[in-house]
């Protein structure tokens, strides 16, 4: 039987990696800080970080904006501590110690106070001014005081961490959609903040501010591709340029027009709740026998993937054959959704799976991007699981060119239009403009249908 998990990369105090990919959703809890009692200090190291984070804190709630971005300046960029007694036998207490890594952890998570505290506020200047102000600092003049040599070095070292390179993820444009950086994996942020705030290891800023960023740029690029759909289709597209958010250029609106004239009678979502009501009271086994035939029995025809079916038949067969007997339960039915998502992307290694690289690169990106999103629409938390997944690939294949990756980056456009199109909050109809009724038409003409997007209400649930 295979495992469960994920193995992660193997981890070590001086290094951060993506977290362990498992099965399961990954925990909220934080590890434990270290709690180290010094012998010439009354304070311990957690206890002198922790009166820091206050210290940034009370200023974020007592005074403006600017003076806290000052004061940040001046403690850890010009090594000039306030007049606190308390305060500077913290810094001493933490710079005794003698730890790259905690100073890290208390740099990074300072960063992180106040970067969660002006995004929430859309302060977005501000955000990137800290960046600025980190990436840019010089020191002109020795210290003469060791304590403050030793922060600087720490400071200088600390640039060069997989840390910071985590910080500069929220250096982006925030009134645009594209980031800053021109390397090809910046404009897939979420993905990549995904991975950061279910780091359970982050500190909860780290990891909240991720979260809220993640979520800002989906929701930007919701509206974007809904505003493409509709002005690409009027009258006066011609005089008018519009932003296209896809790497697809024209492609990309008929393969929204691909993606909802190939689902039939039913539409996706449909399907899937078809799907659930025939699933409730079976065993497992049953359950992974109806998953097969909702995955791939299909009217479309780029489902015609017998070998592939027959693939994943065998993973399925073989996985947690001990429940075959029992009945369904919730837990058991969201690890299968998240293995199978599992082995059609990455390897424990990291490494993608020769069945991501058939259907991505040697098949149509798209029939992989539907059959993730069938997947993910029977389990709706399998989402964030795939975005997990999403930054291992991306992660493996950062240091290759955009033409290398172009594969790759194929898949990621249709799976996050897919999976947009298919959002919680948004409905995309496709009607088709023909004089002949469909059944009379022995195929639909893609040219003569037009693609209506509508925001819709979230149903809350009934007592």
């Amino acid at each position: 039987m295979p495992s469960q998990h994920f193995s992660s990369q193997s981890e070590t105090t001086e290094s951060k990696v993506l977290p362990a990919l498992t099965n399961h959703i990954l925990p909220d809890a934080l590890a434990p800080q270290p709690t180290a009692q010094l012998n010439n200090s009354e304070l311990t190291v957690s206890a002198s970080q922790d009166i820091i984070y206050k210290f940034f804190i009370y200023h974020i709630k007592n005074s403006t904006a600017e003076v806290v971005l000052q004061q940040f300046k001046k403690i850890f960029i010009h090594l000039i501590a306030p007049a606190n007694p308390k305060f500077i036998q913290a810094l001493q207490t933490i710079i005794e110690f003698d730890s790259q890594l905690e100073f890290n952890n208390l740099f990074k998570r300072c960063c992180y106070i106040l970067l969660n505290n002006w995004i929430t506020q859309r302060q977005y200047q501000l955000a990137r001014d800290l960046i600025k102000i980190i990436s840019e600092r010089t020191f002109s003049e020795p210290h003469p005081d060791n304590c403050l040599k030793i922060l600087r070095v720490w400071l200088t070292n600390f640039l060069s961490s997989k840390d910071y390179e985590d910080l500069k993820l929220f250096v982006l444009k925030y009134a645009d959609y594209q980031p800053l950086q021109n390397h090809w994996t910046s404009r897939y942020q979420p993905y990549l903040l995904a991975a950061q705030y279910l780091d359970a290891n982050n500190a909860p800023e780290e990891r909240q501010t991720a979260r809220l960023l993640s979520q800002q740029l989906k929701e930007k690029y919701k509206f974007d591709l809904a505003m493409y759909t509709s002005r690409s289709q009027s009258a006066a597209s011609q005089l008018k340029n519009y932003h296209n958010p896809t790497l697809l250029g024209d492609e990309a609106l008929r393969l929204i027009k691909l993606i909802l004239v190939n689902r039939g009678a039913f539409s996706y979502r449909s399907l899937a709740n078809i799907f659930l009501s025939q699933s409730q009271n079976i065993t497992y086994k049953q359950f992974k026998e109806y998953l097969i035939k909702y995955l791939f029995d299909y009217q479309g025809n780029f489902f015609r993937t017998d070998i592939y079916q027959s693939q994943i038949i065998n993973i399925l067969e073989i996985f947690h054959p001990e429940n075959n007997g029992e009945i369904l339960k919730s837990g058991l039915h969201l690890r299968t959704c998240n293995y199978l998502i599992k082995c059609l992307t990455v390897e424990n290694s990291g490494e993608p799976t020769a069945l991501f690289i058939m259907f991505a690169s040697q098949l149509s990106p798209l029939t992989l991007a539907i059959i993730i999103l069938k997947i993910i629409l029977i389990s709706p938390h399998s989402r964030t699981y795939f975005e997990l997944c999403c930054a291992r690939l991306i992660q493996y294949y950062q240091d290759n060119s955009d033409t290398e990756c172009q594969w790759l980056i194929n898949f990621l456009e249709v799976s996050q239009i897919a999976l947009t199109i298919y959002g919680e909050n948004v409905q995309y109809n496709l009607v088709n403009m023909s004089d002949k009724h469909e059944e009379e038409q022995l195929f639909i003409d893609l040219n003569n249908c037009r693609v209506f997007s509508q925001h819709k209400q979230l149903r809350k649930d009934k007592d």
